[in-house]
């Protein structure tokens, strides 16, 4: 009888712990396939954004391991636009990037570079980044953010590359 209890208890430890590892290699898996999903995800549009503003959000991505976040966006119409450029000294049209589900942003003030791609291009066609400082890794790979214009206009769910 002991031996039996021993074999049993042997054998139930063997499956829990096997099935914790399956359970923990699903976990990953699904982790890894949402990311990936995320990696292809189409880069949304706002018409309003850009009728009101001039520009087209093209793509958000971390930089340097993770430390910089991009925002790329290319110049539809370089009048309507021109507030983020009037002053390259006030943040005051700057837009600032909030993470979808959560309560965490990065603000116009962790901007440390904003800067024309290229030179001899024409005012529309433009590309532009600017460049923010992602302090305590708030914004990671395969995230999804919303950029947030000064006057409230949001592009959302925009897929975060690496």
């Amino acid at each position: 009888m002991p031996i039996a209890v021993v074999v049993a208890a042997a054998l139930f430890a063997t499956g829990l712990r096997a099935g914790v590892g399956l359970y923990e290699n699903y976990q990953q898996q699904r982790t890894q396939a949402a990311a990936a999903a995320a990696a292809h995800s189409p880069m949304p549009t706002s018409a309003r954004i850009e009728q009101d503003w001039g520009i087209r959000i093209t793509v958000v991505q971390l930089l340097a391991d993770g430390g910089l976040i991009e925002v790329r966006y290319l110049v539809l119409d370089s009048i309507k636009s021109s507030r983020l450029h009037q002053d390259s000294n006030s943040l005051a049209n700057i837009p600032w990037i909030k993470v979808e589900g959560t309560d965490l942003s990065i603000k116009s003030k962790s901007v440390m570079f904003h800067f024309q791609h290229g030179v001899g291009q024409g005012a529309d066609g433009r590309t532009y980044s600017i460049i923010y400082g992602n302090a305590e890794n708030v914004v990671h790979k395969f995230a999804k953010v919303a950029i947030v214009m000064p006057d409230g206009l949001e592009l959302q769910h925009v897929p975060v590359a690496g």
